[in-house]
């Protein structure tokens, strides 16, 4: 590749053992063709305009950015109150702007006061972003556009805000409103955003090992009101999301919106989340959920703040509010909680399968940190689903040490098979992070069990594993990933839910 060598004075500078010419980054990036690798060098970058790329590079000769240690981008913005849970348009600021361009790749540096978005998409393909040094910013990536596919983000950090988690009110991000229906835009409404937020992107996104912290949301991709009718899989398709950690984040890590068609949320390590998947208002599925671990040391919010209680699963409100077209299934997980399993809502066609589910004791916890009184569900006539009919609902084989533990499936016709109750703590330690079973769990299933795959086959899942994620010390890998086949995911009958035209 031929190297282009950048500085933040575009001097000349000692680099390698010799003196060397370099350019300014904005320079560096107007000029940039397939085949270059622009280097920055230590040094502080700031920037009053995007810099958008105006060439692609090609599968065999990217266009590389890469810095080097030290190499710090300062966009000296301020937040943009304009920008909340929206999108920010070519119009908003971003230091990288990628607009109908493909095969380019950022690497190695920081960047720091990006508001609203580091890193803006539209309509482009075959993008990687690693190593990379996110700090504020409604979003670190914003992706938009139908075209826009192939995006891979890979061993990045991203610290939002150091606030969210305890010291600023639900209510003082999330927009409100009045008696009338109109929009109460309230004090922190620009920390409403994602590590990646989307709009109308048609997907195949990989999002893994990264470390996603002290932000509102982890993985949040929508579809405008224009594309709520277009048909299931054209948006939101083939999403990887593996490996990653999710630290104090005040809503929810992973919240698709609208659509989604084959999620992949396996081998994540989630700690002081609110709540963990949401499934609210959503068609589409082929959603798994395997390998995760989930804990806790901390609830969100200063005093007052009500919006602390969480759950694992976010729902929908039924009637007319979507519902999954497809199964989707949640197995072999190690959830340590403090929050109910599902509060509220409705679903259909999922399978709960052989997890490990165990709530702390609230009496061992420092005071007011989960309820004394915890329940495993929420009311039995605010959560919906049925073990009958077509997508039905299956609880199989989890581990559970809640004391309602299988008496609260009763309501539930049909969904409960194989229950393992305990009366005592399931994990070593999971107040401190340890998720090896406890001797007397360490026992598999007499018989495999399968999982659908978005492709029509099936994944045989081995009996041998223990519940949960963990099996004699080593973490439940899952299942190989597997394309979605749009032909045969629309070939299958979606039922209407009750209030469903």
């Amino acid at each position: 590749m031929q190297v282009v060598y950048v500085s933040d004075d575009g001097c000349t500078h000692w680099i390698d053992a010799k003196l060397r010419p370099t350019i300014t980054l904005d320079q560096a990036i107007a000029q940039s063709q397939p085949g270059q690798l622009i280097r920055m060098i230590a040094g502080d970058y700031c920037f009053n305009e995007p810099l958008r790329f105006p060439h692609s590079g090609t599968a065999k000769q990217p266009i590389i950015v890469r810095g080097e240690p030290g190499a710090v981008i300062n966009a000296g913005r301020c937040p943009d109150r304009s920008v909340s849970a929206s999108n920010p348009g070519r119009e908003g600021y971003a230091v990288f702007q990628f607009i109908e361009v493909a095969h380019i790749r950022l690497e190695l540096f920081t960047v720091k006061e990006a508001w609203p978005s580091t890193v803006y998409i539209e309509n482009s393909h075959n993008l990687a972003f690693r190593s990379l040094d996110i700090c504020d910013g409604t979003y670190a990536f914003y992706a938009n556009g139908p075209h826009t596919k192939a995006i891979s983000i890979t061993n990045c950090r991203w610290v939002q805000d150091p606030d969210i988690w305890r010291q600023i009110r639900w209510d003082e991000i999330h927009d409100g409103k009045d008696a009338n229906g109109n929009v109460i835009e309230v004090a922190y409404r620009y920390l409403n955003g994602a590590f990646f937020g989307a709009d109308d992107i048609a997907g195949d996104v990989e999002i893994s090992r990264n470390d996603i912290c002290d932000c509102y949301n982890g993985i949040r991709m929508d579809v405008s009101n224009e594309n709520l009718d277009a048909p299931v899989g054209r948006f939101n398709r083939d999403v990887r999301i593996f490996d990653n950690q999710f630290r104090y984040i005040r809503d929810n890590p992973i919240e698709p919106e609208a659509t989604a068609v084959g999620w992949w949320i396996g081998r994540n390590r989630f700690y002081n989340c609110h709540k963990l998947f949401s499934q609210d208002g959503v068609r589409g599925g082929f959603w798994y959920y395997f390998g995760n671990i989930c804990w806790f040391d901390s609830r969100p919010g200063p005093e007052g703040d009500e919006n602390n209680g969480g759950a694992v699963f976010k729902l929908g409100k039924g009637g007319s509010v979507a519902q999954p077209d497809y199964v989707s299934a949640c197995f072999h997980n190690s959830f340590f909680l403090r929050q109910k399993y599902i509060k509220k809502g409705t679903t259909r066609g999922l399978i709960n399968a052989r997890n490990a589910i165990e709530h702390a004791d609230p009496t061992k916890l420092p005071v007011d940190l989960m309820p004394l009184d915890q329940t495993f569900f929420g009311p039995a006539d605010k959560l919906t689903f049925s073990g009958v009919g077509p997508l039905p609902v299956s609880f199989s084989g989890d581990l559970a040490n809640h004391p309602t533990y299988p008496a609260v499936f009763d309501p539930y016709d049909g969904v409960l098979s194989d229950p393992r109750p305990a009366d005592h703590a399931l994990f070593e330690d999971g107040l401190g992070g340890c998720f090896d079973l406890r001797a007397e769990y360490q026992d598999g299933y007499e018989a495999p069990f399968e999982i659908p795959m978005p492709d029509g086959d099936t994944w045989l899942c081995d009996g041998g594993f223990w519940p949960g994620a963990m099996t004699d010390t080593k973490l439940f890998s899952g299942p190989e990933y597997v394309p979605v086949d749009l032909a045969y995911i629309r070939s299958l009958p979606i039922p209407k839910a009750k209030g469903e035209g």
